[in-house]
């Protein structure tokens, strides 16, 4: 598919078995204690959509246009594309709202994208329906999941 497309690459992240809303983290200095944890996506360099980490289900729907890397494969733009060309995903990311309403951020989980290919892509974009992937969004220690998940926390849907 080359160029950009002037349609929309729709994701339904599918966010389960959150963490809660404290977490003592053995990493931190000061305060070793967050509370209160929340989950949003980051677009741009802002966290949007924030919501409170004790929640069973959170769904988020970032979009990407979808362009042509020099190989031919997808390359995903817009405010919820982070990366290079070579290496994108979007960011899930952790933090502390306080009293002010500010979110301040500790942690981030990496969702890479590379691994879409035009196949996918074009099911997605012809059906309107939403490329759907599924995470498990506490780390082995009980804390929120960062960095790229492993995966066993991590599921794309097969077939659109």
């Amino acid at each position: 598919m080359p160029g950009i497309t002037d349609t929309y690459l729709k994701l339904k992240v599918i966010c389960t078995e959150l963490p809660g809303t404290r977490f003592e983290d053995p990493h931190a200095h000061k305060p070793k204690i967050k509370e209160p944890v929340y989950l949003g996506i980051q677009r741009g360099k802002e966290v949007i959509e924030q919501v409170s980490a004790d929640r069973r289900e959170v769904v988020f729907y970032p979009e990407f246009r979808v362009g042509e890397k020099p190989d031919g494969a997808p390359n995903f733009l817009g405010p919820y594309a982070q990366g290079r060309p070579a290496d994108r995903f979007f960011y899930l990311s952790w933090g502390v709202v306080r009293d002010s309403g500010n979110f301040e951020m500790f942690r981030r989980l990496k969702i890479r994208l590379g691994h879409l290919d035009w196949t996918q892509v074009n099911r997605a974009l012809e059906s309107g329906d939403p490329i759907v992937v599924k995470l498990k969004l506490t780390d082995d220690l009980g804390g929120p999941l960062c960095a790229t998940p492993r995966a066993s926390h991590i599921m794309w849907q097969k077939e659109i």
